[in-house]
């Protein structure tokens, strides 16, 4: 596997292991580069924001207590994101319901009624996706990443990860198919 780190992360994960200056330091550019884009995806894939602070917490506490019994990183990024996935099908597991991604949408004042209202039932819909199907759309379409990406993430394979993503397109067009049929008249 090729190392895809910049020279940066290479330093910053030295640091991380020097003396508790050096790691406090390092931590903080980490954590600066990485926790808006961590949050993201811990966000749409639980659809509770407070949950989503707590799990963000939790995913850079056990990075720092990982790069501090000085395991070799190959991808700092993925590896962040991989902690951040395995809690968060944890919470999954414990919760076992999902709620409104609301936080995810955009408000923007020019946006028209029926935007808002294709947004509100296009997040509804994904309320309504199984965990692997809404875990692998939002991967592709909410977090733009490819499949050699995403398969890396989850462990899954390309070709699973591509069926996962077209029935979550299709379990959505079909919860929005009336929304659709009306809009066309």
């Amino acid at each position: 596997m090729k190392n895809i780190f910049s020279d940066t992360d290479q330093a910053l994960i030295r640091d991380l292991q020097g003396s508790h200056k050096e790691a406090e330091k390092a931590f903080s550019e980490i954590y600066s580069r990485y926790a808006q884009r961590t949050y993201a995806l811990i966000l749409s894939m639980t659809g509770d924001s407070a949950a989503s602070q707590d799990i963000l917490q939790e995913v850079f506490l056990k990075f720092y207590n990982a790069a501090k019994q000085e395991l070799v990183f190959t991808n700092l990024r993925g590896f962040i994101l991989m902690i951040a996935r395995n809690l968060c099908l944890n919470w999954k597991r414990d919760v076992s319901r999902f709620t409104p991604i609301k936080d995810l949408l955009l408000t923007v004042d020019e946006y028209n009624v029926e935007h808002d209202e294709l947004l509100q039932l296009i997040t509804l819909s994904l309320d309504l996706l199984e965990f692997e199907y809404r875990e692998a759309f939002v991967l592709k379409y909410y977090q733009g990443y490819s499949y050699d990406e995403m398969s890396m993430l989850t462990g899954e394979t390309i070709p699973t990860l591509k069926n996962r993503v077209w029935r979550a397109k299709e379990q959505i067009k079909q919860a929005l198919r009336p929304y659709i049929l009306e809009t066309q008249k």
